[in-house]
């Protein structure tokens, strides 16, 4: 999974983590176990995680030109810490 980190204020930052896009449904265990245990690290260097939200970024091809076909193949996760 890859993350950028962006400057957001004293004492915060902003991380976008993407996992890739295998072109199957995502596997939101697995992307959001590898967020707690990159929130974890940042635990351990005064990082604590204070919001999260998730945005699709991809969806599947509809099925026979039927909308709300499929499902969502990319995601991103925004998640934003505080220095504690």
């Amino acid at each position: 999974m890859t993350s950028a980190v962006f400057e957001a204020g004293p004492n915060q930052i902003v991380v976008v983590y993407s996992p890739p896009d295998t072109a199957t449904e995502i596997d939101v265990s697995a992307a959001f176990g590898a967020i707690a245990s990159d929130a974890a690290d940042r635990f351990a260097g005064g990082w604590r995680m204070v919001s999260t939200a998730a945005l699709p970024t991809r969806h599947a091809q509809a099925f026979m030109g039927r909308e709300g076909s499929g499902y969502e193949t990319k995601m991103s996760v925004v998640v934003v810490y505080s220095k504690l």
